[in-house]
């Protein structure tokens, strides 16, 4: 990696800026997805989706914390 970005090929030349990068982006999480996945579980209250939530075409299965 050349930079605070990712070089995957994306469709109509996006590229993936990570948020960390941005010190003005105020970033407050809202959910978890991919949850089933995790290594170190995470205790913060906020919803663990199994995959991803049903408006974007996942389960939307909720995983206890």
């Amino acid at each position: 990696m050349r930079g605070p970005y990712s070089h995957r090929s994306k469709p109509m030349g996006l590229i993936d800026v990570y948020a960390a990068v941005i010190p003005e982006l105020e970033f407050k999480p809202v959910m978890h997805v991919f949850y089933e996945e995790t290594v170190l579980p995470i205790k913060d209250g906020l919803p663990k989706f199994k995959d991803l939530p049903g408006q974007a075409g996942g389960s939307g299965e909720l995983l206890p914390e």
